[in-house]
């Protein structure tokens, strides 16, 4: 016990010494006014909801049945969901379905040159594409979580060229961001260009190996100077294909604009039959000045690339009718969760009330919507607020993380984590993170499906420009306070997090230079964190090799379950016949170590296997007496 604890106080001191890794305090935010009503209490406040709608028992019905379908996870029971999905929209006459129209003039196709030549910077980051004069407008990142290709890394970047369209490239890592390999390319129609740092991603897997990523991006027509838009490419693999769509919002003329789009989820808890949301920011001229708002769309076939969406008709969640004609910079996100009926969450940030971020719940048939919490002032009621953004772990732990800019005299980054599905009224706050000294760009999050984890970065601009890395689990850990090496970092265009498959380092995120130019990935955190072990729960299933091996007559085995479910660890000799059981019983999420006896075997060769769920794995060990 002694030594143990001598031990703790090393690595304390090394993580304080060097700055590598440290936590900062949370606090618990209590918000002092409770929702009552469609609209809010506060007769300052600008945000408005439409009229909240109550499901007819027929729809409740139908939503049971396909929810009870659902979780079958059979990739048979497709078509009775689709059917059964259709009659829902019927009943509800805000729904409308409709196939995302195939722009004019786009294409995708493989990549036919050479991978992007390997260049690294002095601590190891590689760049995945540069751009020369070429404006970077978008980047985007996401990580495979299942099957045999997890912990492949995916990057989307688009970039500029006068008098054309953008371009879309997608790569991919299978070495955690170190080499990179060009998989698509697509071209937007007609002279088409995506929004600055308007773009989301997030892939699709099913149960045989298919993977779709899905690209969403704010863009206006006419070189940049036409009507505001949204819509997305997906690629498909390991087979190629892909396809750009448009979302055809009802309703749409000139005088609106859409924009800003995010896209999420529930892949990780229906991996048969996963929805794909997405929600955009909203304006449109009125009368008396601006109509600021939301729009909601789903779809629930998103193994294609010429997908069919349900729109939501109307406002979702808050609007403000200004009577200005000023043109405002509105920041929307959506997360998924499970907590009964109630799926998704949605945020918005940067309207009329700036001082305010405000949130509302829907479930996944977008027939029922509710606040989720009052307005929220955080810690600093009267700071202004923008660029706040939700994570989840896409099941029912109930964790939902809401990272957001703040005007602290310089900007700062703050956050609100929940463990009551996304009730912010009540929330543990984290921050101000960040340089007090100089200003601190747009954050951007990731959640880890099926764990209790998600990633922060955020840019820090300096004499010494810096790209802020966070974990979030039971509190806040900075993992590094500079994965760049360059001295200048783009406002523009934020950084992007992501993670890897590496048990004692995760760190990785994608970010642009001043300019923006060019496109690097960050792979790894700096300094002593690199020997420090990533705590939580795993994002895979793993089975290590024992050690010591060969051993006499006790050897150790770690393995890690990313879900809850039940393991069989067993010992087979080389005939194939069973020789001991270690575990055969359930187990929560996490990684263990057990330790096998093996006292009355004799010497040789041996095989232990481990199963839990569909994951299967042997490995061989030498016994040797």
């Amino acid at each position: 016990m002694k030594t143990t604890f001598i031990f703790l106080l090393i690595v304390i001191f090394i993580c304080i010494s060097f700055g590598a890794s440290y936590s900062q305090q949370e606090s618990v935010y209590k918000n002092n006014i409770i929702w009552k009503s469609n609209n809010t209490q506060d007769p300052s406040d600008m945000s408005k909801m439409p009229e909240a709608r109550t499901p007819t028992q027929e729809e409740i019905d139908l939503l049971n049945e396909i929810q009870r379908l659902r979780n079958l996870n059979d990739p048979n029971q497709k078509i009775k969901c689709a059917d059964l999905e259709k009659r829902l929209d019927e009943l509800n006459t805000k729904i409308e379905r409709a196939p995302g129209i195939i722009p004019t003039g786009s294409g995708v196709e493989e990549a036919k040159y050479q991978n992007p030549p390997f260049i690294q910077d002095n601590i190891g980051n590689t760049e995945i594409r540069n751009t020369g004069t070429k404006l970077v407008s978008g980047i985007a990142t996401a990580t495979e979580q299942r099957g045999t290709t997890a912990g492949r890394i995916w990057v989307a970047l688009a970039w500029r060229t006068a008098s054309a369209q953008d371009t879309i490239r997608l790569y991919y890592s299978t070495d955690n961001g170190i080499k990179w390999v060009w998989y698509g390319v697509g071209w937007l129609g007609g002279t088409n260009r995506i929004n600055y740092d308007q773009m989301d991603m997030e892939i699709i897997e099913n149960t045989t190996g298919e993977k779709y990523i899905w690209i969403v991006y704010g863009y206006r027509e006419t070189a940049g100077t036409g009507r505001w838009k949204t819509g997305g490419v997906i690629f498909r693999t390991p087979t190629f294909t892909g396809a750009f769509f448009t979302l055809s919002w009802p309703g749409d003329d000139a005088s609106k604009r859409y924009y800003g789009p995010r896209i999420t989820s529930d892949n990780n808890l229906y991996p048969a039959n996963p929805y794909v949301f997405i929600i955009a920011s909203f304006d449109s001229s009125i009368t008396t000045g601006k109509h600021n708002s939301q729009r909601i769309v789903r779809c629930t076939d998103p193994f294609t690339t010429t997908p069919t969406f349900s729109y939501l008709g109307g406002d979702f969640g808050s609007y403000a009718n200004t009577t200005d004609n000023n043109l405002r910079d509105l920041h929307s996100d959506i997360a998924f969760f499970r907590n009964g009926l109630d799926s998704l969450i949605v945020s918005y940030s940067n309207m009329r009330d700036s001082t305010k971020l405000f949130f509302w719940k829907t479930n996944t048939a977008l027939n029922s919507w509710r606040s989720a919490a009052t307005f929220i002032g955080g810690n600093q009621p009267t700071h202004h607020k923008q660029y706040a953004v939700l994570a989840s772990n896409s099941n029912d732990n109930g964790r939902i993380v809401c990272a957001y800019r703040q005007n602290d005299s310089p900007w700062r980054i703050s956050y609100l984590r929940t463990t009551n599905w996304g009730n912010f009224n009540e929330a543990t706050y984290g921050g101000p993170l960040g340089s007090a000294y100089n200003q601190n760009y747009q954050p951007e999050i990731v959640g880890v499906r099926g764990s209790i984890t998600s990633y922060l970065t955020f840019n820090t601009i300096a004499a010494t420009d810096s790209l802020q890395y966070y974990r979030i689990a039971n509190g806040n850990t900075r993992l590094s306070g500079r994965m760049n090496s360059v001295t200048s970092m783009s406002g523009i265009i934020g950084s992007k997090p992501g993670f890897r498959f590496v048990s004692a380092d995760t760190c990785f995120a994608i970010y642009c230079p001043t300019g923006p130019y060019d496109v690097w990935a960050a792979s790894g955190c700096s300094g002593a964190l690199i020997n420090i072990k990533e705590l939580g729960v795993p994002v895979q299933y793993a089975l290590h090799q024992n050690y010591p091996n060969p051993f006499n007559p006790v050897t150790s085995i770690k393995f890690d379950i990313p879900i809850n479910g039940f393991v069989n660890l067993e010992v087979y000799d080389v005939l194939g016949k069973k020789v001991a059981t270690i575990i055969n019983e359930v187990k929560t999420a996490g990684s263990y170590r057990v330790d096998f006896n093996a006292t009355d075997l004799t010497s040789g060769i041996y095989f232990y296997r481990i199963t839990s769920g569909d994951y299967t794995e042997i490995r061989k060990m030498i016994l040797m007496k």
